[in-house]
């Protein structure tokens, strides 16, 4: 009762999750397609973004004075204009250090963000017509500041041991998964089915790959292999930075791993009865946090 009652925990938070992050994915879409439009000359990702009855000013910084100035509006026309004069002159630019998007409110109908483009910073409001969320008013000051960079999106890791291995040859040192370790592996699918996962680690052995493939095709994403006893940790802090990962071990690297990341000796061996286990483990802000769950 227990376990049934975490599992739907687990359910619930994660599609409470999913249900946010549909909104919240369309609108960062057409927060970069905004970003996109502008520093590419794209017009087309503009008119994507941009309702037709935008109204957008902002503030100029003076050089000289030091003062904010207010500057025109900015007609849905104007930017289209705008935005085909930049890839005209060749002022297209490829810069992602002065780029982000950060949804900051979604309500039932309207939202909030926050985006920053080379010109500087600018505080968007969007409205959602016919399930798509478009782009209604901006307010903007630039130029660009380094403390307009937005921080680093969290990372995520789910940390689980193989499913049960087929042991009936104890010489086999590369055993498959049973009947029953081929079910936890598909069953591992469904209860992380609303997660998207970035990418999907596993060591390079059977019973591990064969855990990892369900999940792995469903978020169609490629298995990259790790080993636990050659891993740096720095680089792969770095390879998945800002990402929703699947991390797939043994009942010994497991919980290593999961401690490694929070730089914290917290959890011990797995036990060999026990692959039910799942850690989850947010780093974000040089910040480090986990949950274990026990997932039958």
């Amino acid at each position: 009762m227990k376990s049934l009652f975490i599992t739907l925990s687990l359910f619930l938070f994660i599609n409470l999750s999913a249900q946010v992050r549909t909104d919240k994915e369309q609108i960062e879409t057409t927060l970069n397609n905004y970003i996109d439009g502008f520093h590419q000359g794209d017009t087309l990702k503009l008119k994507a973004a941009l309702k037709p009855r935008l109204y957008k000013f902002g503030y100029w910084k003076n050089k000289d004075t030091g003062e904010y100035e207010f500057y025109e509006q900015l007609t849905y026309e104007n930017a289209l204009k705008m935005a085909q004069s930049f890839k005209e002159k060749g002022r297209i630019t490829t810069e992602t250090k002065m780029r982000s998007v950060k949804v900051l409110e979604i309500s039932n109908h309207i939202a909030s963000a926050k985006v920053t483009g080379f010109w500087g910073l600018d505080y968007v409001l969007l409205s959602k017509d016919e399930g798509k969320w478009m782009i209604e008013q901006v307010i903007w000051e630039g130029p660009f500041e380094e403390k307009f960079k937005e921080e680093q999106k969290p990372t995520t890791y789910y940390l689980i041991r193989h499913a049960e291995k087929d042991e009936s040859d104890k010489t086999n040192k590369d055993p498959h998964l049973t009947k029953e370790g081929k079910k936890r592996a598909e069953n591992w699918t469904t209860v992380l089915g609303d997660v998207k996962f970035d990418m999907v680690y596993s060591t390079n052995y059977n019973r591990t790959k064969e855990t990892a493939e369900p999940t792995a095709k469903a978020n169609n994403v490629e298995i990259t292999f790790y080993d636990p006893r050659n891993l740096k940790l720095d680089d792969f802090i770095k390879e998945t930075k800002g990402k929703t990962v699947l991390v797939v071990g043994h009942s010994n690297t497991t919980p290593m791993l999961t401690n490694a990341l929070l730089n914290e000796e917290k959890y011990n061996q797995i036990d060999e009865s026990n692959n039910a286990n799942l850690y989850i483990v947010t780093i974000s802000d040089n910040t480090e946090s986990s949950t274990l769950l026990k997932i039958e």
